[in-house]
């Protein structure tokens, strides 16, 4: 038989989750009825109910026909487009309205690069963007706000 009398002592600097998780396996070995088993039990449901996991939100879409009205170099190099079709890919997705002006910096088609200037679309044409945004909370100067990541990929870029 194993001894669990190193289960119920205290060691200062010890972390108790992991104390709690080898006293678990230790009581498995005694089998339901062991009191360290009853003990280690509660613990781990007062974990399971304060440790409730987080579910990220999910990239809401939408793709976008743009015609480039201005090509903006200050305060720094970005797009100026027109939207002339909205194709949501979901109904709750809050796209920008069409016949509005969005103000842009073009990305490679996966999210990590701006795309390189000589690839960006002149004044005039038309280009397809596929529009992606994140809602969350962001903690950028230690206070939370509410903020929305965004994603311009220029589509068969």
């Amino acid at each position: 038989m194993v001894s669990t009398a190193h289960l119920n002592r205290s060691t200062p600097g010890t972390t108790p989750g992991v104390r709690g998780a080898s006293a678990l396996i230790g009581c498995m070995l005694h089998g339901p009825g062991h009191p360290a088993m009853k003990t280690h039990a509660a613990l781990i449901l007062m974990f399971t109910v304060l440790c409730v996991p987080v579910h990220a939100a999910s990239w809401q879409i939408c793709r976008l026909d743009v015609q480039i009205v201005d090509v903006l170099k200050q305060p720094y190099p970005q797009l100026q487009g027109r939207i002339l079709k909205i194709t949501p890919t979901s109904p709750t997705t809050q796209c920008p309205q069409q016949g509005s002006t969005i103000t842009f910096t073009p990305e490679t088609t996966d999210y990590q690069n701006t795309l390189p200037r000589r690839q960006w679309p002149g004044k005039g044409q038309t280009v397809q963007i596929h529009y992606r945004y994140l809602d969350g909370i962001c903690k950028g100067d230690g206070n939370e706000h509410p903020c929305r990541i965004e994603h311009y990929p220029m589509a068969g870029r």
